[in-house]
């Protein structure tokens, strides 16, 4: 997803306070984006379509379970940036390698840019930057293709098309493919103030929140497949993919050791292969990759961004700067590929009949998906959002006050 400012403020700019840019978070946003991609074509959303049996449902259903480390992952990248916010400096995001209002800074009252106290101003700002980067293109791009779709193939008249991309927009959480916007949505909403909470407790607090989390996940695991729901645990607040955006939080201030890192690594694989497991060894469950946590999907999840994060090294100059590139149009892309999909390639991509055309077609599904959408993200972004995006930051927002 471009990930939006809430991402790529930190990540997308040159270097903050003279530090070079990190390409690996950009890689890692490509990454999602491709995996995004991929789980719509394997997991039978997209017009590939086929019932698969015997070792080609098998292999699908661990690209599956791989691939849907898309999301976790994109969460994570977000969290990373987003909890260095410090209201109390004028809500700056702050990314030197320590955290925000920590050490000296914190001591002595944060200098003299510090904000004051009990002024609304920095939040203001804050969220008004994370509208104008996260829901403006939700808005121009979900709502936009929404309308033309109703115009078009449903044929509704300009009221009706109107009153449809309306309910899409805006409730679209359960059922829609941007089901990730409301949810990244709410975490921004929370943000200043989960980001004070994490400064506030330190590293020892951040790695006991992620351990109650996970005893949470294991014991809700454990209680599904033993067929005793623990019902109550579904209003627990850090049940589901808020996990995720603490974790990426905690894994770059308070990274793992390099042997903690590889032994993760090693135990991965055999997490994915439970994940997989699951639905055959215990009848009725599922695969539980989606929108909640369990202790192996999360071991996958956070090797995979590891692996990402600290060991690929892009040393090539061109390489790094078409990654940066290809990662600021992720947001868009995400927008976008899914109604790109259905409209345009899925009608013009022939049937599978077997495995082996299955295969085939999903990747030609893949690479045609991809394709499309960062042309149009090439071309919209630099026709439609950029233009508007300029236009509404230059909105003069208070500087100070209690508004």
């Amino acid at each position: 997803m471009t990930m939006p400012d809430s991402v790529s403020d930190a990540a997308g700019t040159a270097g903050v306070a003279g530090k070079p840019r990190d390409v690996n978070y950009d890689l890692l946003r490509v990454v999602a984006m491709c995996l995004v991609i991929g789980v719509h074509v394997i997991n039978n959303y997209m017009p590939v379509k086929m019932a698969l049996a015997g070792s080609s449902e098998t292999v699908r259903s661990v690209l599956f379970a791989l691939f849907m480390v898309c999301n976790p992952l994109f969460i994570m990248v977000s969290g990373r940036f987003n909890l260095t916010c410090d209201a109390g400096r004028l809500g700056s995001t702050r990314s030197s390698g320590n955290l925000p209002g920590s050490g000296s800074d914190a001591r002595t009252g944060g200098g003299a840019g510090q904000a004051d106290p009990g002024s609304l101003a920095p939040y203001v700002r804050y969220y008004y930057k994370r509208f104008v980067s996260l829901i403006v293109p939700y808005l121009l791009y979900a709502g936009g293709m929404g309308f033309v779709a109703y115009l078009v193939i449903d044929h509704r008249s300009v009221g009706g098309a109107v009153s449809g991309t309306l309910f899409d927009l805006f409730s679209g959480y359960d059922d829609s493919v941007y089901w990730f916007v409301f949810m990244l949505a709410g975490f921004v909403l929370a943000t200043p103030f989960l980001a004070a909470m994490m400064r506030a407790i330190g590293r020892s607090g951040a790695w006991l929140l992620i351990g109650l989390a996970a005893a949470v996940a294991a014991a809700e695991q454990i209680c599904n497949l033993a067929g005793y729901p623990l019902t109550f645990l579904q209003s627990f607040p850090w049940r589901g993919l808020l996990v995720y955006y603490l974790l990426g939080f905690v894994l770059e201030y308070y990274p793992p050791s390099t042997r903690m890192r590889h032994g993760l690594y090693v135990s991965a694989p055999f997490a994915l292969a439970w994940t997989v497991a699951t639905p055959y060894l215990f009848a009725g469950q599922q695969i539980q990759v989606g929108r909640t946590v369990t202790v192996a999907f999360a071991v996958v999840v956070a090797a995979v961004f590891l692996f990402f994060r600290y060991d690929v090294h892009l040393t090539s100059p061109r390489l790094r700067k078409a990654i940066t590139w290809l990662a600021g149009y992720s947001y868009t892309i995400y927008l976008v590929h899914s109604p790109l999909s259905k409209v345009l390639i899925g009608p013009r991509i022939p049937a599978p009949t077997d495995g082996w055309s299955y295969a085939g077609i999903s990747v030609l599904m893949f690479a045609a998906t991809l394709l499309a959408a960062l042309a149009f993200a090439v071309v919209a972004d630099a026709v439609v959002l950029k233009p508007v995006q300029r236009l509404l930051r230059n909105v003069a927002l208070p500087r100070k006050g209690r508004l």
